[in-house]
């Protein structure tokens, strides 16, 4: 098999794998539009020390559900239009300044998903007490710059060499089950904390930490320094005649708790005067003992890469494409370029993404009208998240509550907007922290990986004891 036409087939089937998770991956979580309005039942999952103005039953399955992309890749990175066709940044027609050019030394998606199976809070205990059931998934990769050269320049000399690090894939997915308590201390202090219980389903660590590729006329060498860790019950790892992965088993007769682990949220908010309140507050403070764990490891030494086996050739006189009926495959393929070894397992910890709010709202017209300044900082490895959002809160009625907000972080500038109403009887929510500019017929969007949609469906338990007995804006009646 010649190097061009292995060249061919790789960028042609890692492309598409790109394309198809920037497509394709979904992350969700609080919405953080939420944070200043006190009507929205899940802003104590952002602090614990935020108390509504009434309690709340969740609609089982859609009481919050939250959907996000973050990153650094967009499918304008990755797709150029030319005429009435669209080409890949891998096209010869595109030159490697401008496809390379276009990102980051390292990119990165974000890809998570917290979906509330059952929620309520009420008031007791001079204050505001949660319960929170919901399961929840988070997914990262992250990708070198130096991958897309390699795949965009292949051999540029009689000896091209390529030099990556920091190749990984984290997914984190587990069970939540959550109890806060927001009490008031007096009228301007408010302290908040939660405890979690957490039953680990599955989490996988991958990561090439260096590799280094010698690309010439007479072969081309690999090698590798990498680990993964694998914990989900049910699984069996398969091997070839070498010893290497080449699949799993996968058995459902035997699933069942991967790990347990805690975690506790702290928060506190401060009234400084009666129209400028102050916040803050850590969460998911805690980790995740994984027992039913897998461990793979890099073989030592160099390995000659021959290639991916399947083909990927351009369209045949008739306009068919072999290629389009071969992304399945594409697990298979990238195999042939990163190899692990079965090693030794035992079991192992993982933390959770700790965030840290804090937040600053300023309201006027009696609070009718309020201006709000939240930084949020989500601690990982090996990238940390961080956002500092401007938000303009609306409450012109009861019944009606909305928000419009910009933010800038470390994934770029993004705005949304937020509506949450709440007739008697019934809470209705929809809104968006990352509303893209420009999708794809598919409501994919083009220019950036930043989206999310969030709704949820609620019923109001009872009103906050202490808006009973003082003349706030805009009381709730007795019987809302």
């Amino acid at each position: 098999m010649s190097n061009s036409l292995q060249i061919h087939k790789m960028k042609k089937k890692i492309i598409i794998f790109i394309l198809c998770l920037v497509s394709a991956g979904v992350s969700a979580q609080t919405l953080y539009s939420s944070y200043f309005l006190e009507r929205m039942p899940y802003r104590h999952r952002l602090n614990p020390a935020l108390i509504n103005d009434y309690g709340y039953f969740s609609f089982p399955g859609l009481g919050n559900l939250d959907i996000q992309i973050n990153g650094n890749m967009a499918l304008s990175h990755f797709l150029y239009p030319s005429g009435d066709e669209l080409l890949t940044g891998f096209h010869p027609s595109i030159s490697s300044n401008e496809f390379i050019g276009s990102l980051k030394n390292r990119n990165n998606l974000s890809l998570n998903i917290d979906e509330t199976i059952l929620s309520f809070g009420f008031f007791a205990f001079n204050g505001f007490n949660t319960f929170d059931l919901s399961v929840k998934s988070s997914t990262d990769i992250f990708l070198p710059k130096d991958l897309f050269a390699f795949l965009k320049n292949g051999q540029t000399g009689e000896v091209t060499q390529y030099e990556m690090k920091d190749i990984r894939a984290k997914s984190n997915n587990y069970v939540e089950l959550a109890l806060g308590h927001a009490h008031r201390i007096n009228d301007r202090l408010t302290i908040g904390a939660k405890l979690k219980a957490l039953i680990g389903a599955g989490n996988l660590d991958a990561r090439i930490d260096r590799m280094t590729m010698t690309l010439s006329d007479k072969r081309w060498m690999i090698q590798s320094k990498g680990i993964a860790d694998l914990s989900l019950a049910g699984v069996t790892l398969e091997t070839d005649s070498n010893g290497e992965i080449d699949g799993f088993d996968f058995d459902t007769g035997k699933l069942g708790i991967a790990g347990i682990g805690g975690a506790i949220d702290l928060g506190a908010t401060y009234k400084i005067f009666d129209n400028l309140t102050v916040s803050m507050a850590l969460t998911d403070i805690g980790f995740i003992r994984w027992n039913k764990n897998k461990k793979a490891e890099t073989p030592e030494g160099e390995f000659v890469f021959d290639g991916f086996k399947h083909l990927g050739a351009e369209d045949d006189d008739n306009g068919n494409n072999a290629f389009d009926d071969e992304t399945d495959k594409i697990g298979d393929d990238l195999e042939a370029l990163f190899k692990f070894k079965e090693t030794r397992a035992s079991s192992r910890s993982t933390w959770l993404k700790t965030t840290m709010n804090i937040g600053a709202e300023y309201g006027i017209l009696n609070n009718k009208i309020s201006f709000g300044l939240l930084s949020s900082t989500r601690f990982s490895t090996p990238k940390t998240w961080t956002k500092l959002m401007a938000t303009a809160n609306f409450r012109p009625a009861k019944w009606f509550m909305a928000a419009l907000n910009g933010a800038v972080s470390n994934t770029g500038c993004t705005w949304g907007a937020l509506i949450n109403l709440c007739p008697r009887g019934f809470n209705l929510f929809l809104g968006a922290d990352y509303i893209a500019a420009k999708y794809t017929p598919q409501y994919v969007p083009v220019n950036t990986t930043n989206m999310s949609f969030s709704f949820g469906i609620n019923f109001p338990l009872g009103t906050d004891p202490k808006l009973k007995n003082k003349k706030v804006y805009n009381p709730v009646p007795a019987a809302y």
